[in-house]
């Protein structure tokens, strides 16, 4: 039956319990990310507004509503990158609720045509292979906390995987024979990445002493309570030797998050020559374009080695004043 105008908070739990999970097969974190949305849009319509949103119809979801609202969000210091995000995930439910809704297939269509604001993207942060080095081998592997703290940055850094790609690794996940990870990525996709043969000793080591059980179902890594590492506890373990090795060099960066890991990979396959297309592969982008901001970033570095190094080999030259010769510059002034 389709929906009435009143219906805004019945489409909304719809699209994200039975439309984005059954129908286009999105992943946990990806809803979550839409509901984040609809919570800061709802919190916008109820204290901002003043409207009760039972009062909220879908005809009040219009262009002028969303374009208001993403000057609210931006009023809060959201960045461009943060606000186009929210506006991806309004344009998506005014696409479905235009199916929904008939009546109203004018004004949500007005809100998919909002364009995303441009922005400038941020530089890359990554870390040399030295500075990639000291950090994963920060960790003692002499107690319990330092093996497993020192498997996940080992694991996050060679296998190029994302933060929440690392948390959903099972023991069944990892073949440390063949040396062989199995991700389980962004938009439930798969992919199978290979790791050097010293993690895959480093991780069978771990598994041995720590996750040696026989449902092989069970997380690979855990927390202090026992259950599966999040992505914040993924962080923390970054911070907390990011930390001890910052107080003793200055020229450590300060602010080292997990996907600096994934970021210091990519650089490094590509400084080996390793072919853009394999890289995109490795890290599972979707889109080459994607991959394409390390070559960029790659460049720039090249391009600034090489100005560095032209005053070096190359000879000053004194060029004569082509301002004296009068015949030529009479010839030249002469055409029209």
């Amino acid at each position: 039956m389709k929906k009435n105008t009143a219906d805004f908070a019945s489409l909304i739990t719809d699209f994200l319990t039975d439309y984005l999970p059954y129908q286009r097969n999105y992943s946990k974190n990806t809803i979550l990310s839409y509901r984040d949305t609809f919570k800061l849009f709802v919190h916008f319509i109820t204290e901002y507004k003043c409207i009760k949103l039972n009062r909220f119809s879908m005809a009040d979801f219009n262009r002028n509503t969303i374009t208001e609202f993403l000057e609210w969000l931006r009023s809060r210091k959201a960045s461009v990158s943060t606000t186009n995000q929210r506006l991806a995930a309004l344009k998506s439910f005014a696409e479905y609720a235009g199916t929904e809704c008939i009546e109203n297939l004018s004004s949500v269509q007005s809100v998919q045509n909002i364009k995303s604001a441009k922005y400038v993207p941020s530089e890359i942060v990554y870390l040399s292979s030295e500075q990639i080095k000291l950090l994963i081998n920060k960790p003692d592997l002499n107690d319990s906390t330092g093996l497993r703290h020192r498997t996940v940055l080992t694991l996050l850094y060679d296998s190029g995987c994302r933060a929440q790609e690392l948390c959903n690794l099972n023991i069944r996940d990892i073949d440390t024979k063949s040396a062989l990870v199995h991700l389980h990525g962004k938009g439930n996709k798969h992919r199978t990445v290979t790791v050097s043969f010293n993690t895959a000793k480093l991780v069978d080591e771990y598994i041995k002493r720590q996750r040696n059980i026989q449902d092989l179902s069970q997380p690979l890594l855990l927390n202090r309570q026992h259950r599966r590492l999040s992505r914040d506890g993924v962080n923390y373990i970054i911070d907390k030797y990011a930390q001890q090795i910052s107080c003793s060099d200055d020229t450590f960066p300060d602010d080292i998050h997990a996907h600096v890991f994934r970021h210091s990979k990519a650089m490094h396959m590509l400084a080996a020559g390793i072919n853009i297309v394999y890289i995109r592969d490795f890290l599972g982008h979707e889109d080459i374009s994607t991959t394409m901001i390390y070559a960029k970033a790659d460049n720039r570095l090249k391009n600034e080695a090489i100005t560095a190094l032209a005053p070096k080999v190359t000879q000053e030259m004194d060029f004569p004043d082509w301002t004296k010769d009068q015949d030529l510059l009479s010839f030249l002034n002469s055409l029209k």
